[in-house]
């Protein structure tokens, strides 16, 4: 009998393997989810989205309501933002999906990894007429780095491919539709390995590169989003130790070294950035440092000058003779070691810099955006987190607003979508509830999310909302009048924006002049609950201080 033991122990095995039970589809995937970092879900559920809710609370996941399938993709943005894990989003058929596919847009030119899971009719009545049926994959292809369609016989292998898509340069969405008939089905076949990340290749320097790193006089560094999202800030700070160079930034990667340093000059592309055009015409050359052309085009700027332009992806479309190097920040300042403090260069991004300042204080007259701004940066802790919605307001911010400490600052560049501020804001007071949060909107940015004021009430948030209210859509405005076009279309109300002392829940604090807005972020700082502020600012300075572009 000895000689048929190894034959019954493998029968055994074998039929162990096969009588034991598989996870079910949505318990995998929530189980998949916990185990990389995920604690939380966005989104508005349906009803085939419900067995995927208790496996996501099972693994302990948290699901977040909220007020917008949009919302809920800029939640799971700026968490992974925040957290550097996988923001994870959700959306019913047909039209939760269309509204979530705005916020999803948003991630993937903000480059953050996050997953879109929406809800999708079963195999079989893909492609025919059917209440809220159309093609997710063909609506979020487009808008993501890839679209899957998950099923029991590809679960089990398809999830760390998705995650590792998402995360990997540059990071990104990522859609899994969920058929509606596949929940508590057991997946099939074993798990799959996930394969090891994807490594960057290895770059080299062309001799033009060292030539003009080794000759260079009047260098200028551009640092841009990816270096702020891969924390090359500190890296940079000790560079600029040794070598003087000065350094403009796009508006996403502003933080990035103090705007008072003396190598800093100003960010690029928001308001007073003309003052900049002496510093960067005088350059012989200009370092893409991290330089995404997702924020702003190099050709917008860039005056008839070598560019070496490093990043850790190819740009798809560069100035002619610009040379790239395609790299990790581990290697830039490697790269950058021939090039040579400019102390007259530094002069000059000192000059830019205070004719900028000087410009911004100038408008601190009366109550304008720039004052409220000041107040705002005067009382709050150096710990804020400070979320910007999209309008004229945000070219004062990005130019204006220090970013020290342990303070952030979030914003959207790459996508630019109004209504970005408050469901950035929530994101934000959920990731870390002891740090003040303070969004700074437009009234009609507000407007477009307002209803996510119940989000943060039903989940015991404390933001403060400053809606700096001049009734129309000003920047809009402004760019008519650079078409000498009388003002249409942009008029949103008259007198007051809120009518009364709350809203939904939230104590409205109304301020006409410096002294009450004073008196109101000093209120909203020791309230227990959120609270919006109404500025009803003057808007005019907008016009002299935003560059047309």
């Amino acid at each position: 009998m000895s000689k048929y033991r190894g034959f019954f122990v493998s029968l055994f095995d074998y039929i162990c393997v096969r009588t034991e039970k598989m996870p079910t589809a949505e318990g995998y995937l929530a189980k998949k989810l916990r185990e990389h970092g995920v604690r939380r879900l966005f989104g508005i559920p349906g009803g085939p989205s419900i067995p995927y809710m208790e496996a996501f609370r099972k693994a302990g996941i948290e699901f977040i309501l909220t007020s917008h399938e949009a919302s809920a993709a800029v939640m799971a943005d700026v968490t992974a933002r925040l957290t550097g894990v996988t923001g994870v989003c959700h959306a019913t058929y047909g039209p939760g999906a269309t509204n979530l596919s705005t916020g999803v847009g948003g991630a993937l030119l903000d480059r953050s990894p996050v997953l879109a899971l929406t809800s999708e009719m079963p195999d079989e009545w893909m492609g025919r007429t059917a209440q809220m049926n159309i093609d997710h994959q063909a609506l979020f292809g487009p808008l993501t780095k890839a679209t899957f369609r998950l099923s029991a016989g590809n679960a089990s292998g398809l999830i760390d491919e998705i995650l590792e898509i998402a995360n990997s340069e540059y990071p990104g969405p990522v859609h899994i539709g969920l058929p509606s008939d596949l929940a508590e089905n057991e997946i099939t076949g074993p798990s799959k390995a996930s394969k090891a990340a994807g490594q960057l290749p290895e770059y080299r320097i062309d001799d033009r590169v060292s030539v003009l790193l080794a000759s260079s006089r009047r260098p200028v560094i551009a640092a841009g989003l990816t270096a702020m999202r891969k924390g090359a800030g500190d890296g940079l700070r000790k560079f600029l130790e040794t070598c003087k160079v000065p350094v403009v930034v796009t508006p996403m990667a502003k933080g990035i070294i103090p705007s008072g340093h003396p190598c800093y000059a100003g960010v690029l592309f928001h308001a007073l950035s003309d003052r900049l055009k002496k510093l960067t015409q005088e350059a012989d050359l200009v370092i893409g440092l991290g330089y995404d052309p997702v924020e702003y085009n190099y050709e917008s700027w860039l005056h008839r000058v070598p560019l070496v332009h490093m990043d850790t992806v190819a740009a798809d479309v560069l100035p002619a003779g610009a040379m790239q190097i395609v790299t990790g920040p581990e290697s830039w300042f490697k790269i950058l070691e021939k090039l040579r403090s400019s102390p007259g260069m530094i002069s000059l991004a000192g000059e830019a810099r205070e004719n900028i300042r000087k410009e911004l204080q100038s408008a601190v007259n009366g109550f304008t955006p720039a004052t409220v701004l000041s107040v705002l940066r005067d009382l709050l802790p150096e710990e804020t987190v400070v979320t910007a919605d999209v309008g004229s307001h945000l070219h004062l911010i990005g130019q204006m607003w220090d970013v020290t400490g342990s303070g952030r600052l979030i914003m959207t560049n790459g996508w630019s979508s109004m209504g970005f501020g408050l469901p950035a804001a929530i994101a934000a007071a959920l990731v870390n509830r002891t740090a003040p949060v303070v969004c700074i909107t437009g009234d009609g940015g507000f407007m477009m999310n307002a209803g996510e004021m119940m989000t943060a009430r039903r989940y015991g948030l404390k933001i403060i909302v400053v809606v700096l209210s001049d009734g129309e859509l000003n920047l809009i405005r402004i760019k008519e009048s650079w078409k000498n076009v009388k003002p249409y279309g942009t008029k949103l109300y008259s007198g007051s924006l809120f009518g009364s002392q709350a809203f939904l829940g939230a104590e409205v604090i109304h301020a006409t002049d410096c002294k009450s807005m004073q008196t109101a972020v000093s209120r909203a700082l020791l309230s227990d609950r959120s609270v919006i502020i109404e500025a009803a600012v003057d808007p005019a300075v907008y016009g002299d201080l935003i560059v047309k572009s």
